[in-house]
């Protein structure tokens, strides 16, 4: 299983290969198929058949979450293929850390969509782990990964906040 070193590694040499933080032009620059399809309550999926790398992202969520789902099966693609051609790898939430292959892949969607430099300057400047999040447009869950992987590579966040698993089963 990847640690966090190698996934932050994954993520960063693939921002600097294709330039982008976009999850949907990673997809697309790597040969990840991305399909819309109306999934219930399944936020996402993941795929592997035959040499075809697929994501469907429900489409029913709003453009936010749409780029988070997309970055976590990115994620998936990028760590968990082999597991993926035995069993579809299913979101019914995310940031679920009970289960190791989910929650690296919410850690790669962390690396993925939030700057280093971003978290740091503000958290420099004085703004706590909410705010930060507020500023930033995104949930406090991948905020807390990010710091956390931040910290295992020497940074030194005070993080009081625990991610929660179900903060999207709503």
């Amino acid at each position: 299983m990847p640690n966090k070193d190698y996934i932050q590694s994954v993520a960063s040499g693939l921002i600097k290969r294709y330039d982008t933080r976009d999850p949907f032009e990673l997809c697309k620059a790597i040969g990840v198929e991305i399909f819309y399809a109306d999934l219930g309550h399944l936020k996402g999926m993941y795929k592997y058949l035959k040499r075809n790398r697929f994501a469907v992202i429900n489409e029913k969520l709003d453009d936010y979450i749409k780029k988070l789902v997309c970055a976590h099966e990115l994620g998936h693609d990028l760590l968990h293929r082999d597991l993926a051609r035995r069993v579809c790898l299913q979101e019914f939430m995310l940031y679920d850390m009970k289960s190791r292959p989910e929650y690296e892949a919410n850690l790669f969607a962390s690396e993925i969509l939030l700057p280093d430099d971003a978290i740091f300057s503000y958290a420099h400047e004085g703004y706590d782990i909410e705010q930060i999040a507020r500023i930033l447009y995104t949930d406090i869950n991948l905020i807390a990964l990010k710091m956390a992987s931040m910290n295992s590579r020497g940074y030194q966040f005070r993080t009081v906040y625990d991610p929660k698993s179900d903060f999207l089963k709503k």
